[in-house]
């Protein structure tokens, strides 16, 4: 057994060492290959006619969003932005605090003192002008917000009409704060209603045992975004950060400088508001494609707007089904996206994604989903922004491939930009009128090979 056992090592490890050298082998040869020669002895004599087109005929236009989801956010915003193409944006938000602790007492013959809000940056530059204040209004809300509950961008709350505080500040998102001769993270304060802090102070302690019976007497702050004139910004808040927090300082008959703290707790329901004003004052040419619906505007540009703005679709009307599919083979199909608005203080987005209409056997409906060639990860499908020229590149071969070969109806395809629930971006991108815009067309480029059969 074991001179067996030994021979069929011995034999594998010759295997693999033959294997490996036959590999190379055939690499060797492959890279010195001319590209329409490769695959000639594997068909034989039937000639492979690599060919190239980016004449194929792309069809754009622009469509407003009806909402995204804001629950949960990784990060929030707030503020007022006018864009003088896309109009004006709102940001607001609706938050819920929770106790930091339980069975908390105030001790006798409490006093208050002041009732400060703590509110920590996310560490991302403003979208818009970074010069410009940020103006809002706090308000206390009149309807509790439900855990776990989806949450849209163009859902509101009712809070109370009493106003318990608005600030005036200068987005100082990457700026630390001393506190005591120690740098922390950059945040920024502001002190909410007299009266408020008093209401809370003055709860029974038996409120302070439980979260529920607190968050049925106090369910949460509404903040309101003012616009303060120019152009404005949308600044990040990173909510969820230990520094994000509703504080009462107070004394009492034990110790006349004490604190307790309401906390964002990653149970707390959230969302934000995002309201683009009917897109009043936009751009005419923006105005007539997007909301009164003239597609045909998507011959020389089209939009792209995060926060429940505007999506594109995109589809390719010179392609067609082809009976004969077996004589070619896709090898490689990019659609090219080019930005011609890129020159201003408006972030274009890092990435798009693509999705396409198919049939769901499992649902019996016809929904949107995640391109196939998506699946191929970031470095085969791509999308990512190339700031040197100005493009974005999708690989889209498989999905190419698929059409043409019949394995779906529908030639549509729907862009989106990535994370468009909680980041600010826009995109003006070129439409395919050749005669207007030569260079930055959007286009779709196709390396195909035609293989001609001993029989044609």
């Amino acid at each position: 057994m074991r001179t067996k056992i030994g021979l069929m090592k011995k034999t594998s490890r010759f295997l693999k060492s033959t294997l490996a050298l036959l590999i190379v082998g055939i690499l060797s040869f492959s890279c010195i290959k001319e590209p329409s020669q490769i695959g000639l002895d594997i068909v034989g004599s039937n000639p492979l006619n690599v060919l190239f087109s980016d004449t194929t005929s792309v069809r754009v236009y622009s469509v407003l969003r009806d909402s995204v989801r804001t629950d949960y956010l990784a990060n929030n915003l707030l503020g007022v932005v006018v864009d003088p193409v896309f109009g004006t944006t709102k940001a607001s938000l609706y938050i819920q605090y929770d106790l930091s602790l339980a069975n908390y007492s105030f001790g006798e013959q409490e006093s208050f003192d002041s009732l400060v809000l703590s509110i920590p940056y996310q560490m991302i530059s403003v979208y818009g002008d970074s010069t410009a204040p940020l103006s809002f209004n706090v308000y206390e809300l009149n309807e509790q917000l439900i855990l776990d509950t989806a949450y849209y961008s163009n859902q509101t709350a009712s809070f109370l009409p009493e106003l318990l505080g608005s600030a005036t500040i200068l987005p100082k998102p990457f700026e630390s704060v001393l506190i005591d001769t120690v740098h922390v993270e950059p945040h920024f304060t502001m002190r909410l209603s007299d009266e408020l802090g008093r209401r809370l102070l003055a709860m029974d302690d038996t409120i302070y045992y439980n979260n529920d019976d607190f968050i049925d007497r106090f369910k949460g702050l509404y903040f309101e975004p003012v616009f303060s004139g120019g152009t404005g910004n949308l600044t990040y808040l990173n909510m969820r950060g230990a520094r994000s927090k509703l504080t009462i300082h107070y004394k009492n008959s034990v110790s006349d400088s004490l604190s307790y703290s309401f906390a964002v707790s990653a149970n707390s329901p959230s969302f934000q508001n995002y309201d683009h004003l009917d897109y009043v004052g936009s751009d005419p040419d923006f105005y007539r494609q997007v909301i009164e619906k003239d597609s045909t505007l998507g011959e020389q540009k089209f939009y792209l707007q995060t926060l429940g703005g505007v999506d594109s679709y995109i589809s390719f009307p010179s392609l067609f089904k082809r009976n004969d599919i077996e004589k070619y083979a896709i090898n490689e199909a990019k659609l090219i996206i080019t930005n011609i608005d890129p020159n201003n203080i408006f972030v274009q987005p890092a990435n798009m994604v693509l999705f396409q209409k198919r049939y769901s056997e499992l649902d019996s409906i016809s929904s949107y989903y995640y391109i196939e060639d998506s699946g191929g990860g970031e470095a085969y499908f791509d999308g990512y922004y190339n700031s040197a020229s100005k493009q974005y590149e999708f690989r889209i071969t498989n999905y190419i491939q698929d059409y043409i070969s019949g394995k779906f109806d529908s030639d549509k395809l729907l862009m989106q930009i990535s994370s468009a629930t909680y980041k600010g971006a826009r995109l003006i991108g070129s439409g395919f009128d050749p005669s207007s815009n030569p260079e930055s067309r959007i286009r779709l480029e196709i390396i195909y090979t035609e293989i001609e059969t001993d029989n044609q």
